[in-house]
């Protein structure tokens, strides 16, 4: 329960409700116990031969119907804030994703993150805001029954109290052996997510390499886990209601004999002055069984939070992860027209090095490319630069100081970003390529098509640039990419970064783009991630680099003339 804590702020803004479900409960509770006592009642007239009692089933129901408005309340408003607390976790977890260093969503399967957001938040609905409900409201019957069996038979009640720690400590002992099971339910749920999205992103992949079968296979060795942790988590719950079950009705006989013990010789209680009735036992029966019941559906209901309190833990280890560190304060006002690299170390494990050294100057308006063989750490250039992740050691500057001293929105406000991996929201076209520029006219819109010759296969679309991508439109991987190249040509931006922007484009569309990009980044300053080196050729620099170090820097000419490691790279791709 310590997990609850998580859960106290959400629940602190809906106080009144809260109160109102609480008064619901405790009228309710009332109306249903005082109907057996007064059933008693309508028994012991009658066994005395008053048979008119027309005013006590009038009462009795009232008292039902009154009940029955209640229950509706106690559940209305209680649903009502559950939904409400579900969705203010839901837009605070989401939000908290947003917030969170690339980092944290490079180490955490997706799937498991989509399922922190979307299963564990429902659990926690149905395991601790009604499970929790159930429990107040089992809660109040049981001192409710407490006070009516007491009225009736204080030798009776006193039994059935007596009795109740053993039904208690048979659900806590079943219960502390439980927790474990719903955490590894948890656990294998994330794991199945995580694979079932990582299968529906690369099921081409899968697909064309004849995976299937492997991936099968893999899938049902992960759904078997999952199948397994079901059953002991199902089964382990299982058990707290047979056991507490079997001692509530130990507890209900042993009732039953002393009642009616005390109701066939009564003489052998009078020393304790207690009178009872056959209508006092009825009562006193149907309490009993009422006040047991209630045990039942706690511990029920004990399981639907230990598994709550499971999900609860996972959000709020996203919820109470860092936020991305931005410490920038100084205003960032005018153009960039100098970066200045100063001997940047950076490895996403400390324990190993990704960049060593990188030391260049960047100025305004210059083309710089980046070549070198896989895992050299190109990209990763992209990814500090764009402060997706902070250097250990040196950094890049402007105006004499680090870019970490400025806000990270306003830095990356001077950026344009086209990557190999197309990133498209389910939305119209037109919206699409107003992503970066919101407030952008249809005109201005239709103009970067062109430039990023695209427009024509829009065009062709049933709905032009009101075609919602994702809605049957069957792009190409190379169309989508040209509406990438649209959305930066809009957005206009001061420092344009292409990280393999061509990759997935045709030989003639690329010449038609180079016209497009050179317009695009003249007065800019531009960094080119390339494999295709012959797309760099004019380039103002290009550095060469191997294991996160330059090896070698120049212009194009000059590299190939200088038969270095350049050259070999270039040659590489003829061969």
């Amino acid at each position: 329960m310590k997990n609850f804590k998580a859960l106290k702020p959400y629940l602190l803004k809906h106080r009144l409700g809260i109160a109102l479900v609480f008064l619901c409960a405790i009228i309710s509770v009332c109306c249903k116990m005082a109907v057996p006592f007064l059933t008693g009642l309508a028994i012991d007239h009658i066994r005395a031969g008053e048979y008119e009692i027309s005013t006590l089933l009038v009462i009795m129901g009232c008292l039902i119907a009154f009940g029955m408005l209640f229950r509706y309340a106690f559940d209305y408003i209680l649903g009502y804030i559950g939904q409400c607390v579900v969705n203010d976790i839901r837009n605070d977890v989401y939000a908290k994703l947003l917030r969170v260093p690339v980092s944290f969503i490079d180490t955490h399967y997706h799937g498991d993150l989509l399922l922190r957001l979307i299963g564990d938040i429902e659990n926690v609905q149905t395991g601790f805001i009604a499970g929790i409900g159930a429990v107040f409201e089992g809660v109040t019957q049981i001192l409710v029954t407490l006070v009516f069996m007491f009225s009736l038979n204080w030798i009776l009640g006193l039994v059935v109290v007596l009795a109740t720690p053993l039904s208690i400590l048979v659900s806590r002992f079943i219960s502390s052996h439980n927790a474990r099971y719903f955490k590894q339910q948890n656990a294998c749920l994330g794991e199945l997510h995580a694979f079932t999205l990582e299968t529906m992103n690369n099921l081409e992949a899968v697909e064309s390499y004849g995976q299937q079968e492997a991936w099968s296979a893999h899938f049902d060795e992960i759904s078997s886990r999952v199948r397994k942790a079901n059953f002991k988590a199902a089964f382990a719950a299982s058990w707290i209601n047979p056991g507490t079950r079997l001692v509530n009705n130990t507890i209900y006989a042993s009732v039953i004999l002393l009642g009616s013990w005390m109701l066939l010789t009564p003489e052998s209680f009078s020393w304790m002055h207690v009178t009872f009735t056959v209508g006092g036992l009825s009562s006193f029966l149907t309490y009993s069984y009422q006040y047991m019941a209630p045990f039942n559906e706690i511990a029920d209901a004990y399981g639907e939070i230990l598994n709550a309190s499971a999900s609860l833990k996972r959000i709020n280890e996203v919820l109470t992860s860092e936020d991305d560190i931005d410490e920038g304060t100084l205003p960032l006002d005018g153009k960039i027209d100098y970066i200045d690299t100063r001997s940047i170390q950076f490895g996403y494990n400390k324990d190993k090095i990704i960049i060593d050294g990188f030391d260049v100057d960047i100025h305004l308006g210059k083309k710089i490319a980046l070549v070198g063989t896989t895992g050299c750490g190109k990209t990763t250039i992209i990814n500090l630069l764009m402060r997706f992740y902070d250097p250990q050691v040196g950094g890049f500057f402007v105006n004499d100081q680090s870019i970490c001293n400025y806000p990270k929105k306003a830095w990356r406000s001077h950026f344009g970003m086209v990557l190999q991996d197309t990133w498209l929201a389910h939305a119209s076209i037109r919206d699409n390529l107003a992503f970066g520029k919101e407030d952008a006219t249809m005109d201005e819109i239709i103009e970067a098509a062109k430039k990023a010759h695209a427009h024509e296969f829009i065009s062709r679309l049933k709905d032009g640039y009101d075609t919602v991508i994702g809605s049957g439109t069957n792009l190409s991987t190379g169309e989508k990419q040209l509406l990438c190249v649209a959305r930066i040509l809009l957005a206009h931006p001061e420092i344009v970064l292409l990280d393999e922007a061509t990759s997935n484009i045709d030989l003639r569309t690329e010449l038609a783009l180079s016209s497009s990009f050179d317009e695009l980044m003249k007065g800019k300053t531009s960094i080119v991630v390339a494999h295709r080196l012959s797309t760099i050729k004019n380039a103002d620099m290009i550095l060469v680099m191997d294991k996160g170090r330059i090896i070698e820097k120049g212009g194009f000419a000059e590299l190939l003339q200088n038969n270095g490691p350049f050259a070999a790279l270039y040659h590489s791709q003829f061969e």
